[in-house]
């Protein structure tokens, strides 16, 4: 039996409830199973005859390892992982797994199901009982992992839209030179911008603000007709969701240096070209596009790194394989 902590993120991390079900076929919500902890845990114990497996997948923005749900696992998946908060001597049971991102599992009548059947025989434990329900709805609101396909861009053709971070000031000065360097290449018929910040304070970067908002579908689909893309690491320098969507629609990602290590690493030209400077971002811009065999790859070999370490599937599999065989 597969047991999943009940009071966990259902649309943070509705992409392990993907893999799990993938993997296993059934699981069940519960408490009673885990220790107390926080809302929010993703945790999963799996008992089958005389093996008894317990995890922790934690896919928080921050590179902080909880001490309670490490002490409690025997193996704990960490997407932001960075070796200056690994304690050495639980080394071995802490893994890198790369981005995720939010995903469609349950339709919406069955999403609701599940909510009131967890809310019932869950409440007293509860912290938060408004964002649990709000968990669920956001979950419904994603697309399933189907939609995230590889497609066939549009040459010259560069979509991005991106959010401006209060405290991120590398993130939003590299965002703004992609932006820039777009809108400069004569070549390019870019669309976006930066979306603008609710409290109307855009950083002076209100000259590459878009008016316009982009629904997920309307986002997706203009990502896919992108002959480019743009990454770099988001809040907290965590990896975005965004280079998990990348790489599981096969893109052509231009991408600033990763401050988390990643499951394996992304090779320069092979799945990702890495921007060295990022005043200089306009020349990769163009050498990019003067190259559609060097696209054709890059978009390949993404697609399979995602499939390889990224995919729900992978994930689950990667982590216990260590403890037993699948």
């Amino acid at each position: 039996m597969v047991y999943v902590y009940a009071l966990c993120d259902v649309y943070y991390d509705s992409f392990y409830l993907k893999g799990l079900k993938e993997v296993y076929s059934f699981y069940t919500f519960n408490v009673d199973k885990f220790p107390k902890f926080r809302q929010g845990v993703f945790a999963v114990l799996i008992e089958e005859g005389d093996l008894n497996i317990k995890l922790i997948i934690d896919s928080t923005d921050s590179n902080v390892i909880s001490s309670e749900e490490l002490m409690w696992c025997d193996v704990y998946g960490k997407v932001n992982y960075n070796s200056c908060s690994i304690p050495e001597e639980y080394s071995h049971k802490i893994k890198p797994i790369g981005p995720s991102f939010a995903i469609k599992i349950w339709s919406l009548p069955f999403g609701i199901f599940m909510f009131l059947i967890n809310f019932v025989k869950f409440h007293e434990s509860i912290s938060n009982k408004r964002e649990f329900l709000a968990n669920y709805w956001r979950q419904n609101n994603r697309l399933p992992l189907e939609a995230y396909q590889s497609s066939t861009s549009v040459d010259n053709y560069v979509f991005f839209a991106g959010s401006i971070w209060k405290n991120e000031r590398m993130t939003n000065l590299a965002r703004s030179k992609f932006i820039e360097a777009c809108k400069k290449n004569s070549t390019i018929v870019f669309e976006g911008g930066f979306t603008p910040r609710n409290d109307g304070d855009n950083l002076y970067f209100d000259n590459l603000v878009v008016s316009k908002r982009y629904s997920l579908k309307q986002y997706l689909k203009n990502s896919k007709r992108s002959t480019i893309v743009f990454n770099t690491p988001a809040v907290l320098s965590c990896h975005g969701w965004k280079l998990g969507e990348f790489l599981a629609l096969g893109k052509v990602i231009v991408t600033t240096k990763h401050i988390n290590i990643l499951p394996a690493d992304l090779e320069n030209n092979v799945e990702v070209v890495y921007v060295n400077d990022i005043d200089l971002i306009e020349n990769d811009v163009k050498a990019i596009l003067q190259n559609k065999q060097l696209r054709v790859n890059l978009g390949k070999n993404a697609r399979t790194y995602f499939e390889t370490y990224l995919a729900p599937k992978s994930v689950i599999k990667k982590l216990l394989y260590p403890i037993t065989t699948l």
